[in-house]
């Protein structure tokens, strides 16, 4: 393994689930020398993506935050679906949430969110157990947001992931062996859209499509909303998902992005 792998398996300690270490515990949880670790630690502190909040402990660090929010602004999907996914917001009304999500390794991964409503509603949103909020990480067998992406994507790609645990794949109806597997996702990307309902913890239902990018599918876009309320038939909700679909997909087929980032940090720049 690598001086740059064993520097990025430290970074990746730090997790929602344990968020604070100590470079004795992480040399432990690593199986690597103190001084080693101490050095890691370091050049992440250097870098400013971790800090030290006590003398001994350390969490993430406010350069994650910096890299946030060029991402925002600047990540060629999220900016060709914020536009299409406020209009989508706006025509559905509250009580609704309109997410962008990508394939993230094995896991599907909110980047993006839109809804009517007021922030401590929308912050409750985020504040579900497992919620679809924003940065929270899904599993892709789990949720319409993640299903339709595993439904996508090259069989190729997902036999290791169900090889991995295909327990998972059968808990959710796809089939007991690879061939049922395969079947079974034929049908799903056969009927387009996919509508879920408290497949994940937090009482949500939802319904997405596949997001592609030449002609490989990089994530979906969804509409999602508390399972106690009704959802609308599924004629009223595919077709302007579909469209807010085909824009941001020929936003990010058409868009100079080289041109359209240096405009944005101009613009940034001269508002400061």
């Amino acid at each position: 393994m690598s001086t740059a792998d064993r520097l990025l398996n430290v970074l990746e300690l730090f997790t929602m689930d344990r968020p604070e270490w100590t470079v004795e515990e992480a040399a432990c949880e690593l199986d690597m020398t103190r001084s080693t670790t101490y050095r890691y630690f370091k050049s992440l502190v250097d870098a400013g993506l971790i800090v030290a909040h006590t003398p001994s402990r350390y969490t993430l660090g406010p350069a994650i935050i910096r890299y946030d929010r060029q991402l925002r602004l600047l990540d060629p999907l999220i900016v060709s679906a914020t536009g299409v996914m406020r209009r989508l917001a706006r025509q559905l009304g509250p009580h609704v949430w309109v997410l962008l999500c990508r394939l993230y390794r094995n896991e599907v991964l909110c980047v993006h969110q839109e809804t009517l409503d007021p922030p401590d509603l929308a912050s409750d949103f985020e504040r579900q157990p497992v919620s679809y909020g924003r940065g929270q990480p899904m599993p892709l067998h789990r949720g319409a947001p993640s299903k339709v992406v595993l439904a996508n994507m090259n069989f190729r790609l997902v036999r290791p992931i169900y090889q991995e645990n295909p327990e998972a794949m059968a808990s959710i109806g796809l089939g007991k062996t690879w061939t049922e597997v395969k079947r079974g996702l034929r049908a799903l990307r056969n009927a387009g859209a996919i509508v879920t309902k408290g497949e994940l913890q937090g009482e949500m239902q939802g319904i997405a499509l596949p997001i592609f990018e030449q002609q490989v599918v990089i994530g979906s876009l969804s509409i999602v909303m508390e399972e106690s309320r009704t959802m609308p038939p599924r004629e009223t909700l595919i077709p302007p998902l579909a469209e807010a679909i085909r824009e941001i997909e020929e936003r990010l087929e058409t868009t100079d992005w080289t041109a359209a980032r240096s405009d944005r940090g101009g613009a940034s720049a001269r508002s400061a």
